[in-house]
């Protein structure tokens, strides 16, 4: 199969899902190598000089960054590839024309494809030149030196004939600028050549096979623990087998194959509890450590976040499940930890009595008991030679109660394009003895919606919008013309989302912003 067909952004997932989520890779012995593939499909238009090709051997980029240049090679220039040399390609320049993984912490939200995200603060110039058709976060996740920004100046304009009106260039003297000041500052933000890159690309990189303690959340209020075994495929990814346990109840199986590009950028695919999934993680600098995202490949609004560290880790506490207790309350508890010894003790601080009434290989399941008088606050958690601070909680009241995200986007739904929805959490807090607010954790709370304000109100947004479900997700509207609504207007709404958490007799409530809009009709790689 080639790659010889118009295809949108919009299928950007099929697209990932065959070249950056874990399709089997181009790693036979009689495949042609990487340099191979570029002099092969490139140089026709990319000059090569002494190994060098021109334009692409001066940039550095993610593989979903290359993912997007392939694909505006084929759309502009109709260049058709084969999958496997389009994979081969991918992989060849993520390798070699990448980012160390501290060039790309600040933007991997824009990789997670985690909603409501804030966008990076480059300053008000950026903000209003780049930051205006795309995110922040995209300009952060690649390299060049000035010269090369100053082509891609050219390029956008070449490109987008209507940049300068986006870009605010009525009211100040924009080509002068985007062609001396702002080449000059992303050439110094974002270089071509840094000490993190030239370390990271000529370092060793440690292989990932083996047992991991796996923790992840996902909001609304599901807890996922158990262990994963990495092994390689044959294929030059790896396959993950997962054992986990839901804190709602029951366990959960799965199986993921993973290229793991650049020496760290995990990109997998394939199924957990009977759902389809994918995978954004990043595998730590030393190699003990994958964290990151998972998420529904049709819904990437839907996913939760994701740890593993390897089972031979030194000891340390990963999880503790539930996050807090109230005082003079009793129930079960989970300690999720590495290096457990046979018959560990627990401890959770004065005030609370503890009995273990099970062992797993990396869990520790406890009945917890509450003194009335216990203080509150944060406490420590101490299991064998294991210790944490921060992880677990111990409240005589609710405080306050915080609705995350603060601020989210839905967009209505209908035809082709699916509604995207917003899922919220409600997090409590209370004071300790020294009147610091300490973070409880997510508990469950009764939703509800009502106008943002007063215009609001007027056009019935809450009636038209969508409806909340008891879990926290908001549910959006069918999309098109409502002939009900003014001007035959689509459900959009603004909306203010509360969150009320009882604690006992009292009802301690926590609100958000939610927009209701329009859909979306192109989804890049990287918003």
């Amino acid at each position: 199969m080639s790659i010889g067909l118009p295809r949108m952004f919009s299928l950007h997932a099929s697209l990932l899902g065959l070249f950056l989520f874990g399709a089997p890779a181009a790693g036979a012995t009689d495949a042609p190598s990487g340099p191979t593939l570029v002099r092969t499909y490139c140089s026709g238009c990319h000059l090569e000089h002494g190994g060098s090709f021109e334009r692409i051997s001066s940039i550095r980029k993610s593989p979903e960054g290359w993912v997007m240049t392939l694909f505006r090679m084929h759309q502009v220039h109709g260049l058709a590839l084969p999958e496997d040399a389009h994979d081969g390609i991918v992989r060849y320049l993520a390798d070699t024309q990448g980012l160390a993984p501290s060039e790309s912490a600040a933007g991997r939200f824009a990789l997670e494809r985690r909603p409501n995200a804030r966008d990076l603060d480059l300053g008000p110039d950026l903000a209003a030149m780049c930051g205006r058709c795309h995110s922040l976060a995209r300009v952060a996740l690649q390299r060049r030196d000035a010269d090369d920004w100053l082509k891609h100046m050219h390029f956008h304009v070449g490109q987008f004939p209507s940049l300068e009106y986006q870009a605010s260039a009525r009211d100040r003297p924009w080509w002068t600028i985007a062609t001396t000041e702002l080449p000059a500052k992303l050439g110094s933000l974002f270089p071509l050549n840094s000490a993190a890159w030239t370390a990271w690309s000529q370092g060793a990189h440690r292989e990932l096979m083996g047992s991991w303690v796996v923790v992840g959340h996902e909001p609304g209020g599901r807890d996922l623990y158990g262990t994963a075994e990495i092994n390689t495929d044959g294929h030059g990814g790896y396959t993950a087998r997962y054992r986990l346990s839901d804190t709602r109840g029951g366990t959960v199986g799965g199986e993921s194959h993973a290229i793991v590009y650049t020496g760290y950028e995990w990109r997998g695919r394939g199924e957990l509890g009977g759902r389809a999934s994918r995978e954004v993680f990043a595998v730590s600098e030393d190699g003990s450590r994958i964290s990151g995202r998972w998420f529904d490949p049709d819904h990437e609004e839907r996913g939760g976040d994701w740890t593993a560290v390897r089972a031979d880790a030194a000891p340390q506490v990963l999880a503790v499940l539930p996050r807090s207790m109230k005082a003079g309350s009793s129930g079960p508890i989970t300690i999720v930890a590495t290096g457990l010894p046979a018959g560990p003790e627990l401890s959770l601080g004065a005030g609370t009595t503890v009995r273990i009434t099970s062992v797993e290989a990396a869990s520790v399941h406890a009945a917890v008991e509450v003194a009335t008088d216990a203080a509150a606050g944060a406490r420590a958690v101490t299991i064998g030679r294991a210790s944490a601070a921060g992880q677990f909680a111990i409240y005589q009241h609710i405080d306050k109660v915080d609705v995350t995200p603060g601020f989210a986007i839905a967009r209505v739904g209908g035809g082709k394009t699916a509604a995207v929805t917003a899922q919220f959490e409600a997090t409590a807090s209370t004071h300790d003895a020294a009147g610091k607010l300490v973070e409880l954790g997510p508990f469950t709370a009764d939703w509800s919606t009502k106008p943002f304000d007063a215009e609001a109100a007027r056009t019935h947004d809450e009636t038209f919008g969508g409806a909340i479900e008891p879990g926290g997700r908001y549910m959006p509207a069918g999309a098109g013309l409502n002939p009900v609504r003014d001007y035959s207007g689509n459900n959009t709404a603004n909306l203010k989302v509360l969150a009320r958490v009882h604690d006992g007799d009292v009802a301690v409530e926590g609100d958000s912003h939610l927009i209701v809009t329009v859909q979306r009709w192109v989804t890049t790689p990287i918003y």
